[in-house]
């Protein structure tokens, strides 16, 4: 009985040993794509970006968009309101992150206080593109 007893002690051991690298892959590939701002003040507004690669060889790439809250709904900000296209790295890995800081000035028609946001447009490999827009940010108030 003893015998028996270790082979199937064994035989559950090797079992949850290959089922460890199994559900961490799943995990892996769940990675989701998202923007967040990460400086936010009135002299800039940084964001990042994660993108989820897809296994393939080809670049990601995401470009940055700033934007104010206008009277009007949200606008590009005056000056330089988009980032060039960033290489994120290889949609080999499951992600990869890119990050962009702008250099801002209050908006014309801002008033004492307004808020900021930016969308990520994003290449992911294999054709797949996405958008993600960061949270809002507050300057002043």
């Amino acid at each position: 009985m003893p015998r028996k007893s270790r082979f199937v002690a064994l035989g559950v051991a090797l079992l949850a040993v290959t089922a460890v690298p199994a559900l961490a892959a799943d995990t892996e590939e769940l990675t989701p794509s998202w923007a967040n701002v990460n400086i936010c003040n009135s002299g800039q507004l940084g964001v990042r970006a994660q993108l989820a690669g897809d296994g393939s060889t080809d670049i990601m790439r995401v470009r940055f968009s700033a934007e104010w809250l206008s009277p009007g709904g949200w606008a590009p900000l005056t000056g330089q309101a988009s980032s060039p296209w960033l290489d994120a790295g290889s949609a080999e890995f499951t992600w990869a992150q890119a990050g962009w800081t702008f250099n801002i000035s209050v908006p014309a028609g801002a008033t004492a206080s307004y808020q900021l946001r930016a969308v990520a447009e994003m290449q992911l490999g294999s054709g797949r593109t996405a958008t993600q827009t960061t949270g809002v940010c507050g300057i002043g108030g």
